[in-house]
């Protein structure tokens, strides 16, 4: 009997550990990522999908810039910062997507999704040096605000034209061809187009 009760303690402590364990795991982590499944090719284009759909909601915060109006230079400079705080945010909660997509299921995995968060992680530190310019500019002087936004804007789109991910997942066979595959990724090359400022007045000298 005493050696039953023994048993039972053991087992119950097992139980509690691995609950313990369990609930100790954050978001994203290895212990709450499903195991891959499907053929290498299905793998592939699952993850790399995964990719752009988190990129996606980011591309279309910064390709959406607000127009500016040199004649209201402080109001513009105040309104395109909450347009760069509002890319930092979708910045933020692709980079959790991301890391929650664990490793690429190819060679290399964990390296390639390492880059990827790196890249994210660059393209976060461009706009927070973006931000900075906006907020140390003269709201006063609307000619080197719109030279400031013109350049801000131009900084964004070359971001978004030569974009660092998209290297990345064309790095493997088995990712370009998911990459050209994936619906999402067809939108997040649609929604990566150059930005340009569209001024509605022209700053004189």
């Amino acid at each position: 009997m005493r050696s039953g009760r023994a048993t039972v303690v053991l087992l119950l402590a097992a139980l509690l550990a691995g609950c313990s364990t369990d609930t100790a795991a954050p978001p994203g982590s290895a212990a709450t990522t499903p195991t891959p499944s499907g053929t290498p090719q299905e793998q592939a284009l699952a993850w790399t999908s995964s990719v752009c759909d988190a990129l996606v909601p980011l591309t279309a915060v910064l390709t959406s810039p607000p127009r500016f109006d040199v004649n209201a230079p402080a109001a513009t400079r105040q309104t395109y910062t909450a347009y760069l705080n509002q890319a930092l945010v979708a910045t933020d909660r692709a980079r959790a997507a991301l890391a929650a997509a664990g490793p690429a299921p190819v060679a290399g995995g964990d390296a390639i999704a390492e880059q990827v968060l790196g890249d994210v992680a660059d393209l976060r530190a461009d706009l927070v040096d973006a931000r900075n310019q906006i907020d140390t500019v003269n709201p006063n002087d609307p000619i080197a605000v719109g030279r400031t936004l013109i350049g801000v804007s131009r900084l964004v789109g070359a971001v978004l034209s030569g974009s660092n991910v998209v290297r990345t997942l064309n790095h493997t066979p088995e990712l370009s061809f998911a990459y050209a595959q994936s619906p999402s990724c067809a939108q997040l090359q649609r929604g990566g187009a150059p930005l340009t400022p569209t001024p509605t007045a022209t700053p004189t000298r």
